[in-house]
């Protein structure tokens, strides 16, 4: 469709209608403000998923404190002795008391810590403790080690800022239990820390500090002495190892195997020329031979037959005998011409063997010589790199040694000095740990309530994220505010789909339906679009297939008939199969494969209406019988579509026949509409935009996506008058609260003769697992 071209619009001069502007607001679409109201809305569309949330939070929270246990704490208070220096930078004193501060917190918290504690109290046969540790099995070590993963859960040592003050709690279901643990602790502490001499860590220290830098100097010199060895015996990494051996053993088996095929290649040239002047051409025949062979014998079975039957001398039998003369005389005489061509092709093919074998043994006598000096070159630096390896291999010993020794003295220092800072902490107890029998846990109410209120604000929050990332379109308001385009209609689902007839549209059979006046509404805003009076052209394309353009094309089409108006619907989405081609193929008119071919005309789809109507009044209503004004009307449709799928749409509308075809189709209907292919599939839909007046995108609701629609109207190159919303879930729609007048149609729906109450869970379950067989099976 590329080589379509832009057409003029033709019109006839009808009356337009007329309806307010629709103005753009791109200040209203950049700053989009969530209002009071539009949060109560959104708590309203998910309220379900907002209790849930709530209840699969709070429950197990409320359970969980009722079923615990009392527990009860004791704390004692430590005071850690900080540096008072006179004369020294307080702020570097300072600084020094908080790391002191928070050394004596972390030695509290320490493993070793809590096992001293477990050992001085004799925890392990305490009766109360093992209740908190629960039951146990195994050896003492694993006792131990959970016994001090239990105290550790109990334990809580905290510090105030700028105070010299430790906090140490126990936390258990026992109040003495938690007393004497409290108290404990910082004894047990203490005995921790002064289990190493302080003075004899100094000592070790200074000794360790002047080993380093002699050992630093050692590495240095052994990598200096390695660097330069490797320097002046040119031995890089990698060479003066087996890898020599391996790549010397590589050259001589290659240069082995050339010599080998050198001399078999010298022996096949010398005895290819005897063994083809052994070529016997006893048998060699020619075309001439085989023709004089067949004469032969015939004049012999010829002879043999008159020599019994006529005698010697008959002049017959003579003939015979005299041709049979010739014949053998040039039989020899071409034998012997066959046999010398065939000795000169042999001598020719032993020639060019002969010549073969020596080209190959004079190849392979080269390569091996090549490979030999090769061989020799890497065998004579191999020798003497492997003279120098003895001294590299311990020249890099002696660096490796050095380095090691380096790292592990600097390794010690580091851990020496962590360990004497951690011994230089003092600590006093200054108010002991007293029994507390006040309950500090649980407490359902106020964990209830926390539970509560962070549930509530983690689901608002979900909600509000679902709702921010949720694409797709669904409301008037999403396409204005994302693309400043309006919505001329939303069109509700319709479960059975449109059928094949056109006369049971639900617009013509039930006119007072949702659907029917949903489609007169869209109907109006769409030719409300007309700047001026005359006929219309619509083009009507979306996204994706499947998102229903056939439906809301033939929808349309309907609608503009009860409204008194001629509608012709031609569809150029001719790849696939569809709607309006199982439409085209139950009536008895010619096609759009017809009309472009040259075997109909567009005089054929004119004719009377009565006498071959391309949509009868629906069957069993007279217009005695009909009641509403919108069943007598006298528009009529004429649907101009492909029986069969068409392979190759391209080659039959070209920019000129289809010009022709929609400016003859205009002059002769109210209104034109052109159900195009879908945007994002092909680029056929541009092209067209180009013929029409109007172009309207559909969206499938609930479906299309903000990205979708944007690569659409992007591909369209932003020349869409308007957006269709098909496949609405009206009571879907309302449960959601968007704001519009959807929103209310329940309040109105004594209008309407059909009933969309709100589906059941039940069915939005089942709606779900159909969705995608449904998807296979809509039309596009």
């Amino acid at each position: 469709m590329a080589n379509l071209v832009e057409v003029n619009n033709f019109g006839n001069n009808l009356p337009a209608e007329r309806r307010l502007p629709w103005t753009y607001r791109p200040e209203a679409v950049a700053h989009h403000n969530l209002s009071l109201r539009d949060f109560v809305r959104l708590l309203e569309r998910h309220k379900r998923m907002i209790l849930l949330v709530i209840a699969a939070i709070t429950l197990p929270v409320l359970v969980y404190q009722l079923m615990s246990p009392n527990l009860y704490s004791s704390s004692a208070h430590v005071q850690v002795q900080l540096i008072d220096e006179v004369g020294t930078n307080q702020a570097d004193v300072s600084n020094r008391n908080e790391v002191r501060v928070s050394n004596a917190v972390r030695l509290n918290r320490s493993r070793s810590s809590a096992e001293a504690v477990i050992q001085d109290l004799d925890l392990l046969n305490d009766p109360e403790f093992r209740t908190e540790m629960g039951q146990v099995t195994g050896d003492e070590p694993a006792q131990m080690h959970r016994a001090i993963n239990t105290l550790l859960n109990m334990l809580s040592v905290t510090s105030e800022p700028n105070s010299d003050l430790i906090q140490v709690t126990i936390t258990s279901k026992s109040p003495e239990l938690s007393a004497r643990i409290a108290n404990q602790y910082p004894d047990s502490v203490s005995n921790v820390r002064k289990g190493q001499s302080t003075q004899r860590r100094e000592e070790l220290l200074a000794s360790l500090v002047a080993e380093r830098a002699d050992r630093e100097e050692a590495a240095r010199s052994a990598s200096n002495e390695l660097a330069e060895f490797r320097r002046d015996a040119r031995m890089p990494f990698g060479l003066g190892t087996t890898e020599n051996l391996s790549h010397m053993n590589q050259l001589a088996a290659e240069a082995a195997s050339a010599s080998a095929n050198s001399a078999g290649s010298s022996s096949r040239s010398a005895v290819i020329g005897n063994a083809a002047g052994l070529r016997s051409t006893a048998q060699a025949t020619s075309a001439a031979v085989q023709q004089l062979e067949r004469q032969q014998a015939t004049l012999i079975a010829e002879r043999a037959r008159y020599g019994a039957t006529l005698g010697s001398g008959h002049p017959d039998m003579v003939r015979v005998t005299n041709e049979l003369a010739t014949v053998e005389s040039e039989l020899a005489r071409q034998r012997a011409d066959a046999q010398a061509a065939a000795q000169a092709v042999a001598n020719a093919e032993a020639a060019q063997m002969r010549e073969m074998a020596r080209s190959q043994a004079a190849q392979d006598a080269a390569r091996a010589s090549r490979l030999q000096g090769a061989l020799s070159s890497v065998r004579s630096q191999a020798f003497q790199n492997n003279e120098n390896s003895v001294k590299l291999a311990e020249l890099e010993r002696n660096d490796q040694l050095a380095n090691m020794a380096f790292a592990s003295i600097v390794e010690r220092i580091e851990q020496v000095r962590a360990q004497m800072q951690l011994e230089g902490v003092n600590t006093t107890v200054v108010s002991p740990a007293v029994a507390n029998y006040d309950r500090v846990a649980p407490a359902p109410a106020k964990m209830t309530l926390v539970a509560f209120l962070g549930s509530a604000v983690l689901a608002v929050m979900m909600a509000l994220g679902l709702d921010l990332a949720d694409g797709r379109l669904r409301t008037s308001a999403h396409v204005a505010r994302h693309f400043g385009l309006p919505t001329l209609g939303m069109l509700p689902r319709i479960e059975a789909g449109l059928s094949e007839e056109i006369n049971e549209s639900p617009v013509l059979q039930d006119p007072h339906s949702l659907f029917a006046e949903a489609a007169r509404s869209t109907y109006s805003e769409m030719r409300a679009l007309r700047q001026d009076g005359g006929s219309q052209s619509v083009l009507i394309t979306s996204p994706l297939p499947n998102d229903g353009k056939s439906t809301v094309s033939l929808t349309l089409a309907a609608a503009a008939k009860v409204m008194g108006q001629s509608v012709v619907l031609v569809d150029l989405d001719l790849r696939v199969k569809g709607l309006l081609k199982d439409v085209q193929r139950n009536l008895d008119t010619p096609d759009i494969v017809d009309v472009l071919t040259g075997r109909a005309s567009v005089d054929d789809l004119l004719q009377d209406p009565e006498v071959k109507p391309m949509l009868d009044t629906p069957e069993g209503l007279g217009p005695e019988e009909i009641e509403n004004a919108f069943a007598v009307d006298t528009g009529r449709i004429v649907i101009l579509s492909a029986k069969q799928p068409v392979e190759n749409p391209a080659a039959l509308l070209n920019a000129q026949s289809l010009r022709l075809l929609l400016a003859d189709l205009k002059k002769h209907f109210d209104l034109l509409i052109i159900n195009a292919p879908a945007a994002l599939a092909v680029r056929d839909a541009r092209a067209m935009c180009d013929f029409t007046d109007h172009t309207l995108v559909v969206s499938r609701w609930g479906r299309t996506t903000i990205e979708q629609m944007s690569a659409t109207l992007e591909t369209l190159s932003g020349r869409a008058d308007g957006v269709v919303f098909d496949h609405v879930d009206y009571a879907e729609h309302a449960r959601r609260q968007y704001g519009d007048s959807i929103q209310f149609y329940v309040d109105a729906s004594d209008y309407y003769s059909d009933d969309y109450s709100s589906p059941s869970i039940k069915e939005r379950i089942m709606r779900i697992f159909r969705g995608k067989r449904a998807r296979q099976d809509e039309y596009a």
